[in-house]
């Protein structure tokens, strides 16, 4: 197993009609739910097995695949809006990386 290394992901999340949406930007990887409470739990453990299905099969140069720049200039915009809540949250149950954190933007419509 390889040198350990600390991530930070970058989430947007927001309302899309009847559900919520989490888009991870750094690697490109989205959730759907009914409740923001389950879209933001969904997201981090869909990254967390991603992270650790690249360390297990030590592919880890294909673990990151960006979001397409539109996507990286909505989460930028939206981070700048005063109703939006920026919260970052540290997550160190992983057995293959040091904590990773995921800083989540939503914004309020």
């Amino acid at each position: 197993m390889g040198q350990k290394a600390e991530i930070r992901l970058d989430i947007l999340i927001k309302r899309v009609d009847d559900y919520y949406q989490a888009h991870c930007l750094q690697f490109d990887i989205v959730a759907t739910s009914d409740s923001l409470g389950e879209v933001r739990k969904d997201i981090i453990d869909l990254c967390r097995a991603h992270i650790e299905y690249a360390y297990e099969y030590d592919n880890l140069e294909h673990l990151f695949s960006p979001a397409p720049k539109e996507v990286w200039a909505e989460y930028l915009a939206m981070s700048r809006k005063e109703n939006c809540d920026v919260e970052t949250r540290p997550f160190d149950d992983s057995p293959h990386v040091k904590p990773f954190s995921a800083q989540e933007i939503y914004c309020y419509a």
